[in-house]
């Protein structure tokens, strides 16, 4: 098992696939799930750094994780340099994570209106004074994930500056703000980025396939592939891409792991926030067998860890 002390983004042994921050559902259950199906590291969901600042219970709570999800890293998210800087203060001393990396690549609007994660692309002076910050505030290995630029690829003087400060890795999404998650991701970008800086690169954006990987791998020369949306219901992705293969799962493999993933929510949540939680699993997990969307409807109104897995089992026999 690797310890936090161990860890180091360039010590890692290439490619590696990482499990990506989804905000509210990279929760320590899935990233157990993903951890078991073959993920090497896995991120936290986006932490906002002013709410570890005040020692918010909720946000508190959310970054905490057992030692088999290990290497973790925490993300966190902010505009404010001394937020920023005593959030990775105490999350290296109290929670204790394998790294932190810093969001500069969210494109969503509650965020972005904060000034906070892709909304940094606009203000490079600000991005890099953050970076520095967070830098001289922790010795854990420090990353970024960010995205290819606001409207167009010109993030590449920022990246360069990111290393200078002392940043370990960055994780490019392929994509600008602008695109959001639509689009074929720029995988010239990443190659031109991977060309600038002697920092591990890990590409991301558009990965739900063997092949998606290997293209990316082939095309970029990234060091590592980051996996968000396309784990969501299939984490047996990370085992397909290492063993090169698109891994279809059984209903019984499914029904197996779903079981784990409820229990394991059931105890980290309790029962009414773990039965919350699983909800929007169901749908992912499911979507490809006849008769799902009647089994989805039911999954979610269910209001016990023994009414879904009958629910569950009755649907098997049927099908």
């Amino acid at each position: 098992m690797i310890k936090n002390s161990k860890f180091s983004w360039g010590g890692l042994k290439k490619p590696f696939f990482v499990l990506a921050p989804l905000d509210g559902i990279t929760s320590s259950p899935f990233r157990r799930v993903c951890r078991k199906m073959g993920a090497d590291i896995v991120f936290s969901e986006m932490i906002a750094a002013e709410a570890v600042y005040y020692k918010s219970k909720k946000t508190l709570d959310m970054m905490r994780f057992s030692e088999d999800e290990r290497p973790i890293i925490i993300q966190i998210f902010g505009n404010d340099m001394e937020k920023m800087a005593e959030a990775a203060k105490y999350i290296e001393k109290e929670i204790k994570p394998d790294g932190i990396d810093i969001n500069m690549g969210c494109p969503a609007k509650k965020v972005v209106s904060g000034g906070r994660g892709s909304a940094l692309l606009l203000d490079p002076k600000k991005a890099i004074e953050l970076a520095e910050a967070v830098r001289n505030a922790t010795k854990l290995p420090l990353s970024i994930k960010t995205r290819i630029g606001w409207e167009k690829f010109d993030i590449q003087p920022l990246i360069k500056e990111f290393e200078r400060v002392g940043i370990d890795a960055i994780t490019i999404h392929a994509r600008t703000k602008t695109q959001g998650f639509a689009g074929k991701p720029d995988l010239d970008a990443i190659k031109e980025i991977k060309k600038l800086v002697k920092i591990p690169i890990i590409g991301n954006g558009g990965i739900k396939s063997v092949k998606d990987a290997n293209e990316m791998l082939k095309a970029t020369n990234c060091d590592g592939i980051m996996i968000g949306r396309g784990a969501l219901g299939n984490p047996w992705i990370f085992k397909s891409i290492k063993e090169g293969k698109d891994y279809k799962p059984s209903f019984e493999e499914i029904k197996k792991l779903v079981f784990w993933h409820l229990d394991m929510s059931f105890e980290e949540f309790g029962s009414k926030k773990g039965i919350f939680d699983m909800r929007k699993h169901y749908g992912w997990y499911f979507k490809e067998f006849d008769g799902a969307s009647d089994l989805r409807k039911k999954l979610v109104v269910a209001e016990s860890k023994e009414e879904v897995k009958k629910i569950i089992e009755n649907f098997k026999s049927r099908s």
